[in-house]
């Protein structure tokens, strides 16, 4: 499989904080990347420095095996890139934004305005073109940038939380046309929806503190801690106690609590009648399954997880 994004050793300071700390991946050709990791883990600097709209300090990379440091024009113009920000000329009706970004990008005429018809008729924002892009709702601007980040039909799609705060419909459009159009693009995704990127990513790479510490596919993810298990448990009340009882528990590997819900890590051969029987009479309901993608991440990174 042709790789479209190779980066080695890629280092990106800000005085003398280091954003990125040697970072070394590839992307291949036609398949969906996703990049997670908690806030001011580097996962925009990446995408940034992929888009070539941040130089890296140090280290080396190829887009399409184009040198990230020496071609960066023609680089540009193979790229799609949608920041978490809007970047819509204020001024212009957002039929005009998405004109201009298509004459910058060589589009005819006549081949840009069918374009745009057919995206706006997709993503349900046919109504809002001609408007001014303080006029419509966040939802709309968000499809509309997600718009011009396509409408040239770049290789490589960079996408930095595409669907935040975006309602179920506006996910569910964006999330399909990904998954249809998949083989069109080199998508390189940045998300904090763990459940999305379960949907989406052919391969996951986990950043932390700006340095990768985990990059594979799901399966390979999760394979890294396979002895383990999770037995979702809700109380019908919880004691102050119950935390002693945990941390004593010898068949306890760890746990989160979310207020009567505990999440607890076992190893996979541990009975769950044995960590039920720890609570006595207050389990409501008690439900074991191996570890998905969002389990993985709290154990690497250690920090809770929001759902959108």
């Amino acid at each position: 499989m042709a790789v479209s994004i190779t980066l080695r050793n890629i280092i990106k300071k800000y005085g003398d904080k280091a954003a990125l700390n040697n970072v070394t991946m590839g992307v291949q050709k036609g398949h969906i990347h996703a990049i997670i990791g908690t806030t001011g883990s580097g996962k925009s600097t990446l995408l940034r420095v992929i888009a070539t709209l941040s130089a890296p300090s140090l280290g080396s990379g190829y887009i399409n095996g184009l040198n990230l440091g020496a071609r960066q024009n023609q680089i540009r113009h193979q790229i799609g890139y949608m920041s978490q920000d809007s970047r819509f000329e204020q001024s212009l009706t957002l039929m005009e934004n998405l004109t201009l970004h298509g004459k910058l990008h060589g589009i005819a005429q006549a081949d840009l305005h069918n374009r745009i018809s057919g995206f706006v008729t997709r993503f349900e924002v046919a109504a809002s073109l001609h408007a001014f892009p303080h006029e419509v709702s966040y939802g709309t601007r968000r499809k509309m940038e997600f718009i011009r980040a396509v409408l040239h039909n770049p290789s490589i799609l960079l996408l930095d939380e595409p669907t935040a705060s975006l309602d179920q419909n506006c996910k569910e459009l964006i999330e399909s046309f990904l998954r249809e159009q998949k083989l069109r693009f080199t998508t390189v995704i940045v998300s904090s929806n763990l459940d999305q990127v379960e949907r989406l990513a052919d391969r996951i790479s986990i950043l932390n503190g700006g340095r990768l510490v985990a990059d594979g596919t799901l399966q390979e993810l999760k394979e890294t801690d396979r002895e383990n298990r999770i037995l979702d448990v809700t109380l019908s009340e919880t004691h102050e106690r119950d935390f002693n009882i945990l941390d004593a528990s010898p068949h306890v590997v760890s746990y989160t609590v979310n207020g009567n819900h505990y999440e607890i890590s076992t190893e996979i051969d541990v009975p769950p009648e044995s960590i039920i029987a720890l609570f006595q009479d207050r389990v409501v309901e008690a439900a074991p399954r191996l570890l998905n993608l969002t389990d993985i991440f709290k154990k690497m990174i250690k920090v809770e997880i929001i759902h959108e």
